[in-house]
C-alpha cells in the first residue's frame, strides 16, 4: 500500500514534490495507510494539476473522460433479444384490439406463461408478472397489421414466449361473437421469428450522452478552480 502511495505522490507537480514530497513520504512511513489515503492523495494531485491547466484543457479532458465512462457503462449492459410475430386484423378496430389484449393478458394468463417458460426465477410471482407485462409489445403498425413482440436477455425464451402471447391473443379473439359490434377477425400471418439482438444504437446513444455531461462538468470544475486562490 505504501508503495502505491509513493507512486501517487509522483502525480503532484514537480515544484510541489520538491518542496513537500520528502515530508509527506516520511509522514506516510510513520502512520498507517488505507483506501482513504489513496483517495486523498489522488484527489489532491488531480486538483493541483488541473489548477495549472487552461480552461479549455480542463473542459476537453472532462469531456473525453465523460465519453469513456458513459461508454464503459453502456457497453457493459447485457444484450436483449426480441422476437416478433405479425397478425392481420379484419376489420381494423383499435378499441376491439384493446379489449382482446386485455382479455388475453390477464394476471392469471401471464403468471402461467412465467411458470411455463421458467421466467424470472429469482423474482416473486407478482413482480415477475409485472415485469413480463412491461416487456410485451402489441403495436399496430398499419390499419390491418399488428406486431406482437417480447424481449428477453436469452434468445430461446424470447421466441417461445412470443408464440405463447400470440396464441392467447388468437384464443381471446375466437371467443368473441362475430355478430358483436366490436367483433374482429385476427389471423397470424408471420409466426414468431428468430430472436434478434436489439440494435446497438441505444448503447452508442448512451455513450454519446457522456460528452455533453463531461463538458458541462468540465466547465463547472474549471470555474471552481479558477475562483480558488493560487496554490503558489
Amino acid at each position: 500500500m505504501k508503495r502505491s502511495l509513493r507512486l501517487l505522490i509522483r502525480l503532484y507537480p514537480a515544484w510541489w514534490r520538491h518542496r513537500y514530497g520528502k515530508e509527506l513520504e516520511a509522514l506516510l512511513e510513520d502512520s498507517g495507510s488505507g483506501s482513504r489515503d489513496v483517495w486523498d492523495l489522488l484527489r489532491g494531485a488531480m486538483e493541483m494539476q488541473m489548477k495549472t491547466w487552461s480552461f479549455a484543457r480542463i473542459v476537453i479532458v472532462c469531456g473525453i473522460a465523460g465519453v469513456l465512462l458513459a461508454g464503459l457503462v453502456a457497453f457493459s449492459m447485457p444484450y436483449r433479444y426480441r422476437s416478433t410475430a405479425i397478425i392481420k386484423s379484419t376489420p381494423a378496430d383499435a378499441a376491439a384490439l384493446d379489449g382482446i389484449v386485455t382479455a388475453a393478458f390477464t394476471p392469471q394468463a401471464l403468471s402461467a406463461i412465467v411458470s411455463q417458460e421458467h421466467l424470472y426465477a429469482d423474482t416473486p410471482n407478482q413482480d415477475s408478472v409485472a415485469h413480463l407485462r412491461r416487456t410485451i409489445s402489441v403495436e399496430r403498425v398499419a390499419p390491418d397489421v399488428i406486431l406482437v413482440s417480447f424481449s428477453q436477455s436469452e434468445p430461446l425464451p424470447a421466441r417461445q414466449v412470443t408464440q405463447e402471447l400470440v396464441s392467447r391473443i388468437l384464443s381471446a379473439n375466437a371467443t368473441q361473437p362475430r355478430t358483436s359490434p366490436n367483433g374482429m377477425r385476427l389471423e397470424l400471418t408471420v409466426r414468431a421469428d428468430q430472436p434478434k439482438r436489439q440494435i446497438e444504437y441505444k448503447r452508442f446513444g448512451l455513450a454519446g450522452l457522456g460528452l455533453p455531461a463531461g463538458l458541462l462538468f468540465g466547465v463547472v470544475l474549471a470555474l471552481i478552480l479558477r475562483r480558488r486562490a493560487p496554490i503558489r
